[in-house]
């Protein structure tokens, strides 16, 4: 299955968890759990628009190997009751997406159902994670940004948040982003800033979250562009991977390059298939399965 289908599946099935409809894993796997939760996603549409009872029959309880049999069917039964209006084609993208925000919406309406704070969202202050949404939210990011850059701050900080961590193979990265020195000199000299690692490792979460922002904004004008949760990581990681394919190697354990080889050995967990080599892909599916694990309710705070 490939990327795009796993995680349309996955956002699925954070929906349908989000709305007490689905009480599986958000495993991107479709099955009958994500099928039957699907249909009762899809019910009270049918109902307000006035046509029959929707088959709980009516889409497959296997997507295939690929997920597309399920796509086709979850478009088609969509564009039955008007929810879909693109090509039958078996692809998960806007459109579908659209399709299914708008069947919560009008779910929503129609029941009682929490609405939940930010990917994490349990493990910060409450303060720390609305400075999070208003930080994306002036810098224009996308409406999804708050909830990856959380995603990525977990991931970094080991889910501690705390602007002390040390990265846990001891080498000297800190922090909600793993600062390091290089970084710090180069925030330092943008900003004109009298600023040092052992500093930033001082501050509240608050105060370096402010730094985790200008990190971005320093990148952002350098032309790094951020539209997907991988754009953010990878300017965390290794600013020069934004943008590249996700076949394409970035480190050789038996490289010729020292430098190389160096990094596959301080970043090794990320070889998902133990083949000597790290690609941007396994950098990408291990930070995506951090990111919807933090977006399971279960690990976020419910809105008041």
């Amino acid at each position: 299955m490939n990327f795009r289908t796993k995680n349309g599946f996955r956002d699925l099935q954070v929906v349908l968890k989000e709305l007490g409809l689905y009480g599986g894993v958000i495993d991107g796997e479709w099955g009958p759990g994500t099928a039957s939760a699907t249909v009762a996603l899809l019910r009270p549409y049918v109902e307000h628009i006035g046509r029959g009872p929707l088959d709980a029959a009516s889409l497959p309880s296997r997507g295939g190997e690929d997920g597309k049999i399920a796509v086709i069917a979850l478009q088609q039964a969509m564009a039955s009751i008007g929810l879909y209006l693109a090509k039958v084609d078996g692809v998960w993208g806007k459109g579908t997406a659209d399709g299914i925000a708008k069947a919560a919406g009008l779910y929503v309406s129609k029941h009682r159902v929490p609405s939940y704070d930010l990917c994490w969202s349990k493990l910060v202050p409450t303060e720390f994670a609305r400075k999070v949404t208003v930080g994306c939210a002036q810098r224009g990011y996308p409406q999804a940004a708050a909830h990856w850059l959380m995603g990525c701050m977990a991931f970094e900080s080991g889910r501690t948040f705390s602007p002390s961590k040390q990265n846990n193979g001891g080498s000297n990265y800190f922090g909600l982003i793993q600062f390091g020195d290089l970084a710090a000199k180069d925030l330092a000299q943008t900003y004109k800033a009298d600023i040092t690692l052992d500093k930033l490792k001082k501050m509240s979460q608050l105060e370096q979250l402010e730094w985790v922002f200008k990190y971005f904004d320093m990148w952002e004008k350098r032309g790094k562009k951020y539209t997907q949760l991988e754009d953010f990581y990878l300017t965390i990681f290794y600013p020069a991977a934004v943008g590249r394919k996700a076949d394409e190697t970035l480190f050789r354990k038996n490289s010729t390059d020292r430098m190389e080889a160096k990094s596959f050995l301080q970043n090794n967990g990320f070889d998902k298939n133990k083949d000597d080599v790290i690609t941007i892909g396994e950098i990408c599916t291990t930070i995506y399965d951090i990111y919807y694990q933090g977006m399971d309710p279960a690990n976020r705070v419910v809105n008041p």
